[in-house]
Protein backbone atom coordinates (compact mmCIF):
# COMPACT_ATOMS: atom_id res chain seq x y z
CA UNK A 1 0.00 0.00 0.00
CA UNK A 2 1.02 3.52 -0.82
CA UNK A 3 2.37 5.86 2.40
CA UNK A 4 -1.02 7.67 3.46
CA UNK A 5 -1.81 11.26 3.21
CA UNK A 6 -0.03 13.24 5.56
CA UNK A 7 -0.02 17.11 6.48
CA UNK A 8 2.91 19.62 5.18
CA UNK A 9 4.11 20.75 2.07
CA UNK A 10 7.90 19.67 1.82
CA UNK A 11 8.91 17.99 -0.90
CA UNK A 12 10.23 14.78 0.34
CA UNK A 13 12.11 12.11 -1.29
CA UNK A 14 8.90 9.55 -0.97
CA UNK A 15 6.83 12.82 -1.61
CA UNK A 16 9.11 13.01 -5.60
CA UNK A 17 9.47 9.17 -5.66
CA UNK A 18 5.47 8.64 -4.80
CA UNK A 19 4.92 11.26 -8.12
CA UNK A 20 7.49 9.66 -10.20
CA UNK A 21 5.63 6.01 -9.89
CA UNK A 22 2.34 7.69 -10.61
CA UNK A 23 3.51 9.20 -13.96
CA UNK A 24 3.79 5.59 -15.10
CA UNK A 25 0.14 6.15 -15.39
CA UNK A 26 0.53 7.81 -18.32
CA UNK A 27 1.63 5.01 -20.12
CA UNK A 28 -1.17 2.55 -20.66
CA UNK A 29 -3.32 5.73 -21.05
CA UNK A 30 -1.45 6.77 -23.74
CA UNK A 31 -1.50 3.05 -25.21
CA UNK A 32 -5.05 2.92 -24.37
CA UNK A 33 -6.14 6.19 -26.47
CA UNK A 34 -3.45 5.25 -29.55
CA UNK A 35 -4.91 1.95 -29.53
CA UNK A 36 -8.78 3.37 -29.22
CA UNK A 37 -7.90 5.87 -31.94
CA UNK A 38 -6.25 3.20 -34.38
CA UNK A 39 -8.93 2.61 -37.50
CA UNK A 40 -11.53 4.50 -35.15
CA UNK A 41 -13.63 6.04 -38.24
CA UNK A 42 -13.83 1.75 -40.13
CA UNK A 43 -16.34 0.83 -38.39
CA UNK A 44 -19.51 1.66 -39.65
CA UNK A 45 -22.26 4.06 -37.05
CA UNK A 46 -24.61 1.89 -35.54
CA UNK A 47 -28.40 2.27 -34.56
CA UNK A 48 -27.45 3.30 -30.95
CA UNK A 49 -24.83 5.63 -32.10
CA UNK A 50 -27.66 7.74 -34.87
CA UNK A 51 -29.46 7.84 -32.14
CA UNK A 52 -26.72 9.95 -30.27
CA UNK A 53 -26.32 12.12 -33.99
CA UNK A 54 -30.02 12.27 -34.08
CA UNK A 55 -30.11 13.91 -30.11
CA UNK A 56 -27.14 16.21 -31.08
CA UNK A 57 -28.52 17.30 -34.54
CA UNK A 58 -30.87 19.66 -32.52
CA UNK A 59 -30.53 23.27 -30.40
CA UNK A 60 -30.02 22.37 -27.12
CA UNK A 61 -33.59 23.62 -25.55
CA UNK A 62 -34.91 21.17 -28.17
CA UNK A 63 -33.11 18.58 -27.14
CA UNK A 64 -33.96 19.30 -23.16
CA UNK A 65 -37.50 18.91 -24.58
CA UNK A 66 -36.80 15.74 -25.97
CA UNK A 67 -35.54 14.69 -22.72
CA UNK A 68 -38.62 15.01 -21.28
CA UNK A 69 -40.18 12.13 -22.98
CA UNK A 70 -37.54 10.23 -24.09
CA UNK A 71 -33.48 8.95 -23.10
CA UNK A 72 -33.10 11.12 -20.28
CA UNK A 73 -31.03 8.74 -18.70
CA UNK A 74 -28.53 9.56 -21.42
CA UNK A 75 -29.25 12.78 -20.88
CA UNK A 76 -25.74 13.68 -19.31
CA UNK A 77 -23.69 11.95 -22.32
CA UNK A 78 -25.99 13.57 -25.09
CA UNK A 79 -25.18 17.19 -23.20
CA UNK A 80 -21.52 16.36 -23.48
CA UNK A 81 -21.75 14.94 -27.14
CA UNK A 82 -24.01 18.28 -27.84
CA UNK A 83 -21.26 20.70 -27.06
CA UNK A 84 -18.30 18.90 -28.74
CA UNK A 85 -20.17 18.37 -32.34
CA UNK A 86 -21.17 22.39 -32.20
CA UNK A 87 -17.44 23.04 -31.90
CA UNK A 88 -15.92 19.92 -34.08
CA UNK A 89 -18.95 18.78 -36.45
CA UNK A 90 -20.63 15.18 -36.51
CA UNK A 91 -17.64 12.74 -37.99
CA UNK A 92 -17.08 9.38 -36.50
CA UNK A 93 -13.88 10.50 -35.25
CA UNK A 94 -15.61 13.33 -33.49
CA UNK A 95 -18.57 11.51 -32.41
CA UNK A 96 -15.88 8.68 -31.17
CA UNK A 97 -12.86 10.69 -30.13
CA UNK A 98 -14.76 11.38 -26.62
CA UNK A 99 -14.90 7.52 -25.59
CA UNK A 100 -10.89 7.26 -26.69
CA UNK A 101 -10.36 9.68 -24.06
CA UNK A 102 -12.26 8.89 -21.39
CA UNK A 103 -10.89 4.89 -21.63
CA UNK A 104 -7.55 6.54 -21.91
CA UNK A 105 -8.41 8.41 -18.39
CA UNK A 106 -9.53 5.02 -17.21
CA UNK A 107 -6.52 3.12 -17.88
CA UNK A 108 -4.55 6.07 -16.10
CA UNK A 109 -7.06 4.98 -12.99
CA UNK A 110 -6.29 1.66 -13.13
CA UNK A 111 -3.01 2.39 -12.97
CA UNK A 112 -3.19 4.28 -10.02
CA UNK A 113 -5.31 2.12 -8.88
CA UNK A 114 -2.94 -1.03 -8.54
CA UNK A 115 -0.13 1.24 -7.64
CA UNK A 116 -1.74 2.25 -4.10
CA UNK A 117 -3.58 -1.84 -3.34
CA UNK A 118 -0.87 -3.73 -4.77
CA UNK A 119 2.67 -2.41 -6.38
CA UNK A 120 3.99 0.05 -8.83
CA UNK A 121 4.63 -3.41 -10.95
CA UNK A 122 0.94 -4.25 -10.69
CA UNK A 123 -0.35 -0.93 -11.58
CA UNK A 124 1.60 -0.83 -14.71
CA UNK A 125 0.67 -4.26 -15.74
CA UNK A 126 -3.55 -3.72 -14.81
CA UNK A 127 -3.09 -0.92 -17.07
CA UNK A 128 -1.35 -2.38 -20.09
CA UNK A 129 -3.69 -5.23 -19.84
CA UNK A 130 -6.51 -3.04 -20.01
CA UNK A 131 -5.01 -1.14 -22.76
CA UNK A 132 -4.94 -4.65 -25.12
CA UNK A 133 -8.55 -6.01 -24.22
CA UNK A 134 -10.72 -5.95 -27.01
CA UNK A 135 -13.59 -4.93 -25.17
CA UNK A 136 -12.07 -1.54 -24.12
CA UNK A 137 -11.23 -0.59 -27.85
CA UNK A 138 -14.87 -1.25 -29.21
CA UNK A 139 -16.43 1.26 -26.59
CA UNK A 140 -13.08 3.57 -26.88
CA UNK A 141 -14.76 3.60 -30.63
CA UNK A 142 -18.46 3.97 -29.94
CA UNK A 143 -20.72 7.20 -29.55
CA UNK A 144 -22.47 6.06 -26.47
CA UNK A 145 -21.71 7.09 -22.22
CA UNK A 146 -20.19 3.20 -21.85
CA UNK A 147 -16.39 4.67 -21.81
CA UNK A 148 -17.73 7.98 -19.58
CA UNK A 149 -19.11 5.64 -17.63
CA UNK A 150 -16.02 3.38 -17.34
CA UNK A 151 -13.51 6.03 -16.09
CA UNK A 152 -16.36 7.73 -13.70
CA UNK A 153 -16.18 4.16 -12.02
CA UNK A 154 -12.65 4.12 -11.90
CA UNK A 155 -12.74 7.26 -10.36
CA UNK A 156 -15.35 6.76 -8.01
CA UNK A 157 -13.33 3.50 -6.88
CA UNK A 158 -9.71 5.06 -6.58
CA UNK A 159 -11.40 7.94 -4.70
CA UNK A 160 -12.73 5.67 -2.08
CA UNK A 161 -9.41 4.01 -1.74
CA UNK A 162 -8.16 7.37 -1.07
CA UNK A 163 -10.59 8.45 1.22
CA UNK A 164 -10.20 4.78 3.35
CA UNK A 165 -6.07 5.32 2.88
CA UNK A 166 -5.90 8.69 4.20
CA UNK A 167 -5.21 9.97 7.94
CA UNK A 168 -6.17 13.66 7.53
CA UNK A 169 -8.89 15.38 4.87
CA UNK A 170 -11.35 11.99 4.95
CA UNK A 171 -14.28 14.16 4.82
CA UNK A 172 -13.29 16.10 1.64
CA UNK A 173 -12.90 12.45 0.30
CA UNK A 174 -15.59 11.25 1.12
CA UNK A 175 -17.74 14.47 -0.78
CA UNK A 176 -15.84 13.83 -4.19
CA UNK A 177 -16.76 10.05 -3.57
CA UNK A 178 -20.36 11.07 -3.61
CA UNK A 179 -19.29 13.62 -6.40
CA UNK A 180 -18.60 11.05 -8.32
CA UNK A 181 -20.99 9.04 -7.65
CA UNK A 182 -23.48 11.25 -8.48
CA UNK A 183 -21.95 11.98 -12.13
CA UNK A 184 -21.52 8.16 -12.41
CA UNK A 185 -25.12 7.38 -12.19
CA UNK A 186 -26.33 10.63 -14.19
CA UNK A 187 -24.49 8.86 -16.76
CA UNK A 188 -25.69 5.37 -16.74
CA UNK A 189 -28.13 4.43 -13.48
CA UNK A 190 -27.16 0.93 -13.59
CA UNK A 191 -24.06 1.67 -12.91
CA UNK A 192 -24.80 2.77 -9.63
CA UNK A 193 -24.61 -1.18 -8.76
CA UNK A 194 -20.85 -0.41 -7.86
CA UNK A 195 -21.94 0.66 -4.71
CA UNK A 196 -22.84 -3.06 -3.66
CA UNK A 197 -18.90 -3.62 -4.74
CA UNK A 198 -17.70 -0.97 -2.33
CA UNK A 199 -19.90 -1.70 0.76
CA UNK A 200 -18.31 -5.62 0.37
CA UNK A 201 -14.60 -3.46 -0.19
CA UNK A 202 -15.47 -1.10 2.99
CA UNK A 203 -16.32 -4.06 5.07
CA UNK A 204 -13.10 -6.17 4.22
CA UNK A 205 -11.39 -3.25 5.17
CA UNK A 206 -13.19 -2.69 8.65
CA UNK A 207 -12.90 -6.38 9.47
CA UNK A 208 -9.14 -6.13 8.63
CA UNK A 209 -6.26 -6.05 11.80
CA UNK A 210 -8.05 -3.58 14.10
CA UNK A 211 -4.56 -2.50 14.51
CA UNK A 212 -3.65 -1.16 11.37
CA UNK A 213 -3.39 2.51 10.21
CA UNK A 214 -5.68 4.15 9.23
CA UNK A 215 -8.58 2.61 10.73
CA UNK A 216 -12.21 2.25 9.19
CA UNK A 217 -14.52 2.85 12.21
CA UNK A 218 -18.31 3.65 12.66
CA UNK A 219 -17.44 8.00 11.73
CA UNK A 220 -16.28 6.69 8.32
CA UNK A 221 -18.72 4.44 7.48
CA UNK A 222 -21.68 6.84 8.09
CA UNK A 223 -19.75 9.37 6.38
CA UNK A 224 -19.94 7.11 3.26
CA UNK A 225 -23.33 6.42 3.36
CA UNK A 226 -23.90 9.82 3.48
CA UNK A 227 -22.10 10.46 0.18
CA UNK A 228 -24.18 7.70 -1.46
CA UNK A 229 -27.24 8.98 0.09
CA UNK A 230 -26.69 12.35 -1.05
CA UNK A 231 -25.47 10.64 -4.87
CA UNK A 232 -28.87 9.01 -5.01
CA UNK A 233 -30.86 11.58 -4.38
CA UNK A 234 -28.93 14.01 -6.80
CA UNK A 235 -29.55 11.00 -9.36
CA UNK A 236 -33.29 10.45 -8.10
CA UNK A 237 -35.07 12.96 -10.53
CA UNK A 238 -33.46 11.23 -13.37
CA UNK A 239 -34.37 7.85 -12.00
CA UNK A 240 -37.84 8.89 -11.50
CA UNK A 241 -38.35 10.19 -15.27
CA UNK A 242 -36.09 7.40 -16.84
CA UNK A 243 -38.37 5.06 -15.03
CA UNK A 244 -41.70 6.23 -16.64
CA UNK A 245 -39.67 6.00 -19.96
CA UNK A 246 -38.91 2.85 -19.53
CA UNK A 247 -40.52 1.76 -22.93
CA UNK A 248 -37.56 2.49 -24.19
CA UNK A 249 -35.65 -1.14 -23.36
CA UNK A 250 -39.05 -2.95 -24.06
CA UNK A 251 -36.25 -4.37 -26.45
CA UNK A 252 -34.78 -6.40 -24.01
CA UNK A 253 -36.08 -10.13 -23.84
CA UNK A 254 -36.63 -12.22 -20.72
CA UNK A 255 -33.33 -13.78 -19.43
CA UNK A 256 -31.28 -16.33 -21.32
CA UNK A 257 -28.42 -18.46 -21.02
CA UNK A 258 -26.87 -16.53 -23.93
CA UNK A 259 -27.22 -13.41 -21.81
CA UNK A 260 -25.49 -15.00 -18.72
CA UNK A 261 -22.75 -16.16 -20.76
CA UNK A 262 -22.19 -12.66 -22.51
CA UNK A 263 -20.91 -11.42 -19.03
CA UNK A 264 -18.33 -13.25 -20.84
CA UNK A 265 -17.48 -9.97 -23.37
CA UNK A 266 -15.97 -7.95 -20.58
CA UNK A 267 -12.56 -8.97 -21.75
CA UNK A 268 -13.93 -8.73 -24.93
CA UNK A 269 -14.45 -12.40 -25.78
CA UNK A 270 -14.83 -15.57 -24.93
CA UNK A 271 -11.49 -17.13 -24.90
CA UNK A 272 -9.91 -14.51 -23.51
CA UNK A 273 -12.09 -13.86 -20.49
CA UNK A 274 -11.08 -18.01 -19.82
CA UNK A 275 -7.14 -17.28 -20.72
CA UNK A 276 -7.44 -14.40 -17.58
CA UNK A 277 -9.60 -16.45 -15.19
CA UNK A 278 -6.49 -19.63 -15.60
CA UNK A 279 -4.07 -16.78 -15.05
CA UNK A 280 -5.48 -15.25 -11.60
CA UNK A 281 -6.64 -19.36 -10.68
CA UNK A 282 -2.97 -20.15 -11.07
CA UNK A 283 -1.86 -17.25 -8.99
CA UNK A 284 -4.82 -18.46 -6.49
CA UNK A 285 -2.80 -21.90 -6.16
CA UNK A 286 0.90 -20.78 -6.06
CA UNK A 287 -0.18 -18.56 -2.79
CA UNK A 288 -2.03 -21.43 -1.46
CA UNK A 289 1.01 -23.43 -1.85
CA UNK A 290 3.79 -21.45 -1.37
CA UNK A 291 3.38 -18.96 1.83
CA UNK A 292 1.01 -16.97 3.32
CA UNK A 293 3.53 -13.76 3.59
CA UNK A 294 3.70 -14.55 -0.62
CA UNK A 295 -0.06 -14.56 -0.47
CA UNK A 296 0.17 -10.99 1.46
CA UNK A 297 2.47 -9.14 -0.46
CA UNK A 298 1.67 -10.69 -3.79
CA UNK A 299 -1.61 -11.19 -3.59
CA UNK A 300 -3.21 -8.99 -0.94
CA UNK A 301 -6.09 -8.65 0.32
CA UNK A 302 -7.16 -5.21 -0.56
CA UNK A 303 -7.16 -5.80 -4.13
CA UNK A 304 -9.23 -8.80 -4.00
CA UNK A 305 -11.95 -7.32 -1.75
CA UNK A 306 -12.12 -4.72 -4.28
CA UNK A 307 -11.50 -5.94 -7.49
CA UNK A 308 -13.51 -9.58 -7.01
CA UNK A 309 -16.59 -7.52 -5.81
CA UNK A 310 -16.38 -4.99 -8.80
CA UNK A 311 -16.61 -7.39 -11.09
CA UNK A 312 -18.74 -9.92 -9.96
CA UNK A 313 -21.79 -8.10 -8.07
CA UNK A 314 -22.91 -5.65 -10.78
CA UNK A 315 -23.54 -8.40 -13.56
CA UNK A 316 -24.81 -10.78 -11.04
CA UNK A 317 -27.15 -8.04 -9.83
CA UNK A 318 -28.21 -6.82 -13.10
CA UNK A 319 -28.73 -10.40 -14.13
CA UNK A 320 -30.80 -11.15 -11.14
CA UNK A 321 -33.03 -8.19 -11.04
CA UNK A 322 -33.69 -9.71 -15.12
CA UNK A 323 -35.00 -12.52 -13.87
CA UNK A 324 -37.95 -10.81 -12.80
CA UNK A 325 -37.87 -7.55 -15.07
CA UNK A 326 -35.42 -7.86 -17.90
CA UNK A 327 -33.05 -5.38 -18.01
CA UNK A 328 -29.49 -6.59 -18.78
CA UNK A 329 -27.40 -6.40 -21.75
CA UNK A 330 -23.63 -6.64 -21.37
CA UNK A 331 -23.35 -2.90 -22.26
CA UNK A 332 -24.58 -2.05 -19.06
CA UNK A 333 -21.83 -3.66 -17.23
CA UNK A 334 -18.99 -2.10 -19.30
CA UNK A 335 -17.67 -0.16 -16.26
CA UNK A 336 -16.63 -3.59 -14.36
CA UNK A 337 -13.76 -4.19 -17.09
CA UNK A 338 -11.34 -2.34 -14.82
CA UNK A 339 -11.87 -4.54 -12.09
CA UNK A 340 -10.87 -7.83 -14.75
CA UNK A 341 -7.85 -5.69 -15.73
CA UNK A 342 -7.00 -5.52 -12.31
CA UNK A 343 -7.04 -8.89 -11.09
CA UNK A 344 -4.96 -10.08 -14.44
CA UNK A 345 -2.24 -7.68 -14.03
CA UNK A 346 -1.68 -8.69 -10.14
CA UNK A 347 -1.90 -12.43 -11.20
CA UNK A 348 0.93 -11.68 -13.69
CA UNK A 349 2.97 -9.45 -11.50
CA UNK A 350 2.74 -12.27 -8.44
CA UNK A 351 4.30 -15.17 -10.92
CA UNK A 352 7.49 -12.68 -11.94
CA UNK A 353 8.47 -9.98 -14.42
CA UNK A 354 9.42 -12.76 -17.15
CA UNK A 355 5.88 -14.46 -16.91
CA UNK A 356 4.35 -10.90 -16.51
CA UNK A 357 5.33 -9.93 -19.72
CA UNK A 358 4.98 -13.45 -21.80
CA UNK A 359 1.14 -13.63 -19.96
CA UNK A 360 0.81 -9.61 -21.42
CA UNK A 361 1.83 -10.69 -24.52
CA UNK A 362 -0.54 -13.99 -24.64
CA UNK A 363 -3.74 -11.26 -24.06
CA UNK A 364 -2.47 -9.70 -26.57
CA UNK A 365 -2.53 -11.78 -29.30
CA UNK A 366 -5.15 -13.91 -28.04
CA UNK A 367 -7.67 -10.54 -28.39
CA UNK A 368 -5.49 -9.62 -32.16
CA UNK A 369 -8.23 -11.23 -33.63
CA UNK A 370 -11.48 -9.52 -32.55
CA UNK A 371 -8.81 -5.99 -32.48
CA UNK A 372 -8.86 -6.64 -36.14
CA UNK A 373 -12.42 -7.46 -37.01
CA UNK A 374 -14.14 -5.13 -34.87
CA UNK A 375 -12.47 -2.57 -37.29
CA UNK A 376 -14.13 -3.53 -40.25
CA UNK A 377 -17.09 -2.10 -41.99
CA UNK A 378 -19.29 -4.14 -39.82
CA UNK A 379 -17.22 -4.43 -36.76
CA UNK A 380 -19.89 -3.40 -34.29
CA UNK A 381 -22.44 -5.54 -35.66
CA UNK A 382 -24.05 -2.96 -38.17
CA UNK A 383 -23.35 -1.73 -41.34
CA UNK A 384 -25.52 1.39 -42.15
CA UNK A 385 -22.57 2.86 -44.20
CA UNK A 386 -23.03 0.14 -46.66
CA UNK A 387 -26.59 1.07 -47.28
CA UNK A 388 -26.18 4.43 -47.49
CA UNK A 389 -23.31 4.03 -50.30
CA UNK A 390 -25.45 0.79 -52.01
CA UNK A 391 -28.26 3.77 -52.49
CA UNK A 392 -25.98 6.41 -53.66
CA UNK A 393 -24.64 3.97 -56.32
CA UNK A 394 -28.09 2.96 -57.41
CA UNK A 395 -30.25 5.86 -57.12
CA UNK A 396 -32.49 7.80 -59.95
CA UNK A 397 -34.48 10.38 -60.25
CA UNK A 398 -38.19 9.59 -58.39
CA UNK A 399 -36.92 7.44 -56.06
CA UNK A 400 -38.12 7.68 -52.52
CA UNK A 401 -37.38 5.75 -49.30
CA UNK A 402 -39.80 3.71 -46.98
CA UNK A 403 -38.25 3.11 -43.36
CA UNK A 404 -39.67 -0.11 -41.71
CA UNK A 405 -37.70 0.20 -38.60
CA UNK A 406 -39.35 -0.96 -35.04
CA UNK A 407 -38.58 2.14 -33.05
CA UNK A 408 -38.59 5.63 -33.77
CA UNK A 409 -34.62 6.38 -33.22
CA UNK A 410 -34.33 3.37 -36.35
CA UNK A 411 -36.35 5.54 -38.67
CA UNK A 412 -33.69 7.65 -39.31
CA UNK A 413 -30.97 5.89 -41.27
CA UNK A 414 -29.82 8.63 -42.94
CA UNK A 415 -28.20 10.76 -40.07
CA UNK A 416 -25.17 9.79 -40.26
CA UNK A 417 -24.06 9.94 -43.84
CA UNK A 418 -24.61 12.21 -46.78
CA UNK A 419 -24.45 10.09 -50.12
CA UNK A 420 -27.95 8.28 -50.72
CA UNK A 421 -30.63 7.98 -48.06
CA UNK A 422 -30.59 11.57 -46.99
CA UNK A 423 -31.28 12.67 -50.24
CA UNK A 424 -34.43 10.95 -51.13
CA UNK A 425 -38.03 12.24 -49.76
CA UNK A 426 -39.17 9.47 -46.96
CA UNK A 427 -42.35 8.26 -47.85
CA UNK A 428 -42.96 6.80 -43.88
CA UNK A 429 -42.47 10.12 -42.32
CA UNK A 430 -44.86 11.65 -40.08
CA UNK A 431 -43.98 14.46 -38.15
CA UNK A 432 -39.99 14.92 -37.54
CA UNK A 433 -38.36 14.16 -34.53
CA UNK A 434 -38.32 18.32 -33.48
CA UNK A 435 -41.88 18.24 -33.49
CA UNK A 436 -42.58 14.92 -32.20
CA UNK A 437 -40.36 15.22 -29.07
CA UNK A 438 -39.14 11.81 -30.08
CA UNK A 439 -35.28 10.99 -31.08
CA UNK A 440 -36.26 10.39 -34.88
CA UNK A 441 -39.67 11.32 -35.38
CA UNK A 442 -43.07 9.31 -36.12
CA UNK A 443 -44.41 7.45 -38.82
CA UNK A 444 -47.26 8.49 -41.11
CA UNK A 445 -49.89 6.71 -40.81
CA UNK A 446 -50.17 3.81 -43.30
CA UNK A 447 -53.02 5.05 -45.76
CA UNK A 448 -51.36 7.90 -46.05
CA UNK A 449 -47.77 5.85 -46.61
CA UNK A 450 -49.90 4.22 -49.76
CA UNK A 451 -51.25 7.40 -51.00
CA UNK A 452 -47.75 8.87 -51.01
CA UNK A 453 -46.08 5.21 -52.64
CA UNK A 454 -48.60 6.18 -55.95
CA UNK A 455 -46.16 8.88 -57.40
CA UNK A 456 -43.02 7.09 -56.50
CA UNK A 457 -41.14 5.48 -59.52
CA UNK A 458 -38.63 3.43 -57.58
CA UNK A 459 -38.73 2.30 -54.45
CA UNK A 460 -35.41 1.68 -51.41
CA UNK A 461 -37.30 -0.11 -48.29
CA UNK A 462 -34.93 -0.18 -45.22
CA UNK A 463 -35.01 -2.11 -42.15
CA UNK A 464 -37.61 -5.12 -41.59
CA UNK A 465 -37.14 -8.48 -40.01
CA UNK A 466 -38.27 -10.04 -43.34
CA UNK A 467 -37.86 -10.43 -46.70
CA UNK A 468 -41.07 -9.23 -47.65
CA UNK A 469 -43.09 -5.71 -47.25
CA UNK A 470 -46.32 -5.95 -46.81
CA UNK A 471 -47.52 -2.56 -46.86
CA UNK A 472 -46.63 -2.49 -50.72
CA UNK A 473 -49.58 -5.85 -51.37
CA UNK A 474 -51.35 -4.52 -53.83
CA UNK A 475 -49.26 -1.15 -55.05
CA UNK A 476 -47.83 -3.03 -58.22
CA UNK A 477 -43.95 -2.73 -56.94
CA UNK A 478 -42.10 -5.65 -58.24
CA UNK A 479 -38.75 -6.21 -56.72
CA UNK A 480 -35.47 -5.37 -58.81
CA UNK A 481 -33.24 -6.22 -55.61
CA UNK A 482 -32.39 -7.85 -52.31
CA UNK A 483 -29.29 -7.18 -49.99
CA UNK A 484 -28.87 -8.30 -46.29
CA UNK A 485 -26.74 -6.06 -44.30
CA UNK A 486 -24.84 -6.76 -41.01
CA UNK A 487 -27.09 -5.82 -37.80
CA UNK A 488 -30.67 -7.71 -39.25
CA UNK A 489 -30.74 -4.53 -42.18
CA UNK A 490 -32.81 -5.67 -45.24
CA UNK A 491 -32.38 -3.14 -48.13
CA UNK A 492 -34.99 -3.97 -50.78
CA UNK A 493 -35.46 -2.03 -54.27
CA UNK A 494 -38.58 -2.08 -55.98
CA UNK A 495 -39.68 -0.70 -59.10
CA UNK A 496 -43.43 0.45 -60.72
CA UNK A 497 -43.51 -0.38 -64.41
CA UNK A 498 -46.48 2.05 -64.27
CA UNK A 499 -44.76 4.89 -63.24
CA UNK A 500 -42.19 4.57 -65.96
CA UNK A 501 -39.48 3.01 -63.99
CA UNK A 502 -36.95 0.82 -65.63
CA UNK A 503 -35.63 -2.16 -64.67
CA UNK A 504 -32.08 -2.15 -62.71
Amino acid sequence: MAEPDAPGHAATPARRRGWRREWLALIPALLTFGVGLFQIQGPSFTEDEDATLLAVHRTFPELVSMLGNVDVVHGAYYSLIWAVSRLFGTSELVMRFPSAVAMAVAAGGVVLLGQRLVSTDAGLAAGLVFAVLPSVSWFAEDARDYAVVTALAVAATYILVRAMDATARRRRWLIAYGVALAALGLANLFALLIIAAHAITLASRARSDPGSAPRIGRGFVAGWLAAVVAAVIAVSPVAVAGQAQNRQINWIGPLTLRDVRSVERVAGSQPLFWAVVVIVLITVISGALISREWRHTRWPRPLVSLALPWLVLPPALLLLISVFDPVYTYRYIACCIPALALLAGTALVALGRVIAVIGLIVIMLIGLPQQISQRAQDGHGFDIRRVDRIVARDQRPGDAVLNLAAWDYERAFEIGYPYGLRRLPDVSRGQTAVRSVTIGGTFAPVPVQRQRLANVTRLWAVGGDTKDVPMLNGLDFTLVHRWYISGGIWLRLYSHPSQGAGQQ
